[in-house]
Formats: C-alpha cells, structure tokens, sequence
C-alpha cells in the first residue's frame, strides 16, 4: 500500500506542465484515467494532422489561401498547479492597500470641487443672472445621474470607465467609440486645467514680458508631462492633502462672502436682476444654455470608476454620495454668492478667474483671500492636469494590452518605465489643441464640455443596454428603467445643445473626436486592413511583370496576419448546447483577430460532463475552417483561483477570456475575476 502511494505521489509530482499527453507514459493518475475515458468517447479522424479543407473558391486565385484555415482542433485535460496559497497572499497584500472612503474621494474630487474654479464663468455667460438657477438645476439633474452610473460600475467593478462598462455590454468597436470620449475628456481635463491655471496666475501677478496666458499653459503642460515621464504618480496622501486645502478655501470665500453680503445688502443683487436680457434671449432659453454649459461643474464625478478595484468592499457608492454632496453645497451657492456680490457685466468679461473675483469683492480693499484664491486655484487645476494626463496614458496602455491600440503604445522607458511614446503623442494633441483656441480658458471649456456630456451619455447608454443584456449582473444600486432613459435622453440634449451653442468649438471637437477614432479603428481593423492588402497585391498578381512584386509581398502579409492571429482566447464552457457554443465562436470572429479559441470546462465529476459537449465541439470544428477550436477539461472548480492558474500556466491575458453572465448565486464579484469578459447573457 505504502509502495504504491508512492507511485502515485511520483507520478503526481512528474505532471506540472499545462498540457499533458498521453502517449509514453506511467500508469495514469485518477485525473488523467477520467481523462482517457473522455478520450474513448471521441470519434478519431483519419488524418488528424493535415490542414482543414474547404472546397469553397478562394478569393486569392493568384496567391495561397493555406493561411487561412487554422488546425484541427485538440481536446486535452490540463492539471493545474495548486497556486491557491500563493493567489491568496496577492490578494491579501493588495486589500491592505486597498483606499477607505475619504481618500477616495479626494482623488476624484479634486476634480470635482476645482470644476468649480472653470464653470462658473462660462455659465454665468450664458445664463446671466440666471445663472444660479442653471447650476441648481445641474444639481438636481445629475442625482439620478449618479445612481445610474452608480448602477453601472457596481455591477461591473472593473477599472475602465466607460470603455469597460461598453465591453461587457456591446460590440468591441463601440467600446473603443467609448474610449474616444474619455481620452478626449482627459485631453481637455488637462488644457482646461492648464490654461485656467495660467488665467489665476495671470490676473493676481504680472507675467514677465512676453510671456502671455497661452504659453505658460503650454509650460505648465509640458512641465507635468515631464513629471510623467519620469514615473512619479498620484499619492492619495498629496491628493487628499490638496482636496482639503481646498475644501478649506472655498470654506472661507463662502464665509467671507456671506459676510460681505450681510454688510452690504442686496443692492449688487437687484442691479443684477434688473439688467434686462440680451436681445432675441428668454429667461427659459439662458437659463437651458447655461445648464448645458454649467455640467462642466460635474467634471471629476466620472473619474472615480477608473480605479475601483482599487476601493474597499462597498466604499464606491459612499464615494458618488460624498462628491454629489459637495457639488451640491458649492456650485449652485458659490454661484449665487457671485451675483449678489458682483456685478454680472464685470463676471462676463473676467470669466476665466471668476472665483478669484469673488474674493476680491468679498474682502475689499484686501488681497490676501485673493491671493489665497489664487495659489489654491494653481495647486489644484495643476492636480487636474496630472491626474488627466495619468488617466489618458492609463487608458491608453489598456487599449494597448486589449489590442485596440498598437503594441507601439506599451513600450516603456527602460530608465523611469514610464510610457513615454502615450506621454509624448498625448501632450503633442494638448499642445495644439490649446495652440487652436489660443489658449482660451472659456473656449476649452466648450470643447471640455462636449467630450464630457459624451463620457456621461456613455454611462446613461451602458445603463440601459446592461439592463437589456446583463440584468442578471448583481448590483447595489437598481435604478427605474424610465429613469435611466429619461436621463440618456437629457444628456443627450445638453451635448446638442452645447455643440448649437457654439458650433466653432463643437467643430474643433468633431475634428478631434474624428482624428482619434479614425486612428483606433485603423489599428483595431489592422487584421482587416492587411486582408485587403493581401487582395489587392493578389490582383496585382495578374500583371505579369508584377507577379514577383506580389509573391513576395503576399509572404510578407501572411507573416503579419498570422502573428496578429496567433494570440488564443478562452471560453469558459459550462453547458454542451451548440448554440451556446457558436455564439461564443461568432462573438470572436466579430470582435477579436483570432484563429484559436480553448473551451474549457471544468468539472468536479465525470458525471458532471455533459453528454453532448465533445461531439458538439467536434461538429463546429468542422464547420470553422478558419479556426482551430480546442476542447480542454480541467478537474477543480470554477472561482478565481482557478482562472488565475490557467491564465497563468495558458499564457492568455484574462481580458481574453470570456463568460456567459453569471447570476444572482455566483458568490464571487466580477473584480474578482480581474478582466475576465462577459460575452453574453
């Protein structure tokens, strides 16, 4: 008995590679005798080993088609290695670092609360005396906003923002639409930032000669650029530290204001409601055109999904509530303050450092709040631009790793490992963005404002299609579908109306927006564009004394799109039912250049294998020439110790493994999955 546990334990210890065959061996394992029963259930091809045929015509007569059609497909069983301990230390490590509340909130909301230094005036613009009303109502709107995007992240607890809410929930290509929106709100994140930065400067302390608002923003850019590309990154503790600093000043400007008003009265207040209306405006009309503009205010509310994983259990929805809380308390009030101090005339024509006005009027014939006001709208707009800057070359290197963008955006830096190539491509589009507007703080924000409104309407549009494709996803937050679309449909109306408003700066957009998605999608249908290519120079083929030039071309397009193709990706197989299975295959085709796909099921018993599910394999890898399907058993359970074990010992990044939806049972968050993809309902 002793003799043979000890047989037993070396053949145990001999199986540690992913794929085990079972030819030449000892006597098998019990995992490797279910296997071999398996086995003995297929229907064995005749000549496994050649190439799938078709018999369809080619669409290359002239070149070879042999590239085209994958390999047979395998069916194998994997033994994991036990790395449950060493998985388990990870996690733990990770939760230690994990952010509380408080400090959450400081990162994002630093963005939010400093929103407050650049919507203002624009808003004031727009709606006049209105204007109060218009930020009132951003107030009251972005409630349900919030739920619902609280709705979408808590279902999908993944780093990503929209990007990956969209992934999980639509078409691959529409999930990089998604992205064009966040990069662009990242790139005039930081020029507003900058430029506003510059505007406060400027406007408490002359600038040197020849040295105009346009290029210190540019400075300032170039100044945080360098910071990234040497590797230093946001600290909570520098955030947190900056966010309090200005909840403290906006503290005192209100104090100080209320004070002033009390001395003062509401003389400031009647001019300004006695100032009649532009021609050709009604109240409803300005007050609806600074609503549009006044959602700049908001900015910041978005940015907390990008590091979820990143959050204690339960802390995001704390974190929406603590920021709607605090835009609640300054905007709308901060704005009022404005018109009961200042004249509006005067706000118009100095709507860049609106606030910095606000604390020359609240403490006459004084400077230090205006100078307080001043070095607290630098530090914290300077913030905005690192933490944009941070968050575009994050989502960046993301779309690299999900083979949207080029590998050529993964390359770092071999002395600081930052991103340098993202960095410096990144600040290039700043520059001349900024360079286009000349550096005008409240033209940024018309561009600011669309790319936001298109980041929330995302969000709005992610909602409903979760709640049509993914309603069996647990969530904290359940919000009224008539909600949801209400608020899609409203979010829309403000990003056309914004654009109407002022269609030079919705241009100015439009042409970014088209640059950037143009360029995604080039990369992202690389395997397509080379297809053509290789057609194309098939039918040059038929010119003879260019025959060379296309032979030698073709072997060359076949190099690139067999190593684009070569990456596998993995299925998660729980049932036999082929229609399950083709929709799993179609889902790769339409979305991934693959030519390889693993099903894997794992199973607790024999018993448990469904029936069907090998002949079934065997039918669709027959009918997907272009594709080699391998079948894979692996004995365990299905938690997340065990995908980490097989991304790891199959080499296949999660974010290339996909799931059907798991339902309200499933006792693991998809965080805990780390990527892993939902694919269907």
């Amino acid at each position: 008995m002793a003799d043979s546990s000890k047989a037993t334990s070396e053949i145990a210890k001999s199986i540690h590679s992913t794929e085990i065959t079972i030819d030449d061996r000892p006597p098998p394992s019990f995992a490797e005798s279910e296997f071999q029963h398996i086995r003995h259930r297929q229907i064995d091809r005749i000549n496994p080993s050649v190439l799938k045929y078709s018999s369809a015509p080619s669409k290359y007569p002239n070149l070879s088609n042999d590239w085209e059609f994958a390999g047979w497909g395998n069916t194998y069983y994997v033994e994991l290695e036990d790395n449950t301990i060493e998985y388990n230390k990870q996690q733990k490590k990770h939760a230690t670092s994990l952010l509380g509340a408080f400090r959450a909130t400081s990162i994002s909301g630093n963005d939010l609360v400093a929103s407050v230094l650049y919507s203002v005036g624009p808003c004031i613009i727009q709606a006049g005396k209105y204007a109060p009303i218009s930020m009132l109502l951003v107030s009251v709107m972005m409630y349900p906003i919030k739920q619902l995007m609280t709705e979408v992240i808590t279902a999908l607890p993944l780093n990503g923002g929209t990007y990956n809410a969209m992934l999980h929930t639509t078409a691959k290509w529409f999930a990089a639409v998604a992205a064009c929106f966040s990069i662009l709100d990242y790139l005039a994140t930081c020029g507003v930032s900058a430029s506003t930065a510059a505007a406060y400067l400027a406007n408490q302390v002359t600038l040197p000669s020849g040295l105009s608002t346009l290029i210190l923003s540019v400075v300032i850019l170039i100044f945080f650029s360098l910071i990234c590309l040497l590797g230093i990154r946001e600290s909570s503790s520098v955030s947190l530290a900056i966010f309090i600093l200005h909840l403290l000043t906006m503290t005192v400007l209100i104090i100080a204001s209320l004070i002033q008003w009390a001395r003062t009265g509401n003389a400031v207040l009647v001019a300004n409601w006695q100032t009649p209306d532009p021609i050709g405006m009604n109240p409803v009309h300005m007050i609806f055109n600074g609503f549009c503009i006044g959602l700049l205010g908001v900015t910041g509310i978005e940015a907390a999904e990008n590091y979820i994983q990143d959050l204690k259990p339960n802390t995001f929805p704390k974190v929406m509530n603590n920021m709607y809380g605090f835009l609640f308390v300054l905007n709308a009030p901060v704005t009022f303050l404005i018109t009961v101090l200042v004249p509006v005339s005067v706000v118009q024509q100095n709507a860049a450092s609106t606030i910095s006005l606000l604390a020359e009027y609240a403490t006459p014939g004084q400077q230090w709040l205006r100078m307080w006001v001043m070095i607290d709208a630098v530090i914290v707009l300077c913030a905005g631009v690192l933490t944009g800057m941070i968050g575009a070359i994050g989502l960046v290197s993301r779309l690299a790793s999900d083979r949207i963008l080029s590998s050529f955006f993964l390359i770092r830096n071999r002395w600081t490992g930052s991103y340098q190539y993202s960095i410096i491509i990144f600040l290039v589009l700043n520059v001349i963005l900024c360079l286009i507007v000349n550096g005008d703080a409240t033209s940024l924000s018309g561009v600011f404002a669309v790319a936001f409104l298109g980041v929330l309407t995302m969000y709005a549009l992610a909602n409903v299609m979760m709640k049509y494709k993914r309603g069996r996803l647990p969530r904290i937050v359940d919000v009224n579908l008539s909600t949801a679309i209400f608020s899609l449909l409203m979010l829309i109306t403000a990003l056309i109306s914004n654009i109407v408003i002022n269609p030079l700066i919705a241009a100015y957009f439009v042409i970014y927006f088209a640059v950037v998605v143009v360029i995604m999608m080039v990369m992202f249908k690389s395997g397509l564009l080379l297809k053509i290519s290789y057609w194309l120079f098939d039918r040059i083929g038929t010119i003879g004394y260019l025959s060379g030039v296309s032979q030698r071309s073709g072997l060359w397009l076949v190099k690139k799109i067999k190593a684009l193709r070569k990456q596998p990706t993995l299925f998660f197989v729980k049932t036999d039912e082929p229609h399950i299975l083709n929709k799993a295959i179609m889902y790769v085709q339409a979305n991934e250049e693959s030519s390889h796909i693993k099903l894997v099921h794992i199973y607790d018993r024999l018993q448990d294998i469904p029936e069907q599910l090998e002949a079934n394999h065997r039918i669709l890898d027959e009918v997907y020439p272009k594709i080699q399907l391998d079948l894979v058993f692996i004995q365990g359970k299905f938690d997340p110790p065990t995908v980490d074990a097989i991304s790891q010992q199959m080499n296949i990044p999660k974010t290339f493994m996909f799931i059907s939806c798991p339902g309200p049972s499933f006792k693991y968050s998809l965080a805990d999955l780390d990527g892993v993809r939902i694919i269907m309902l």
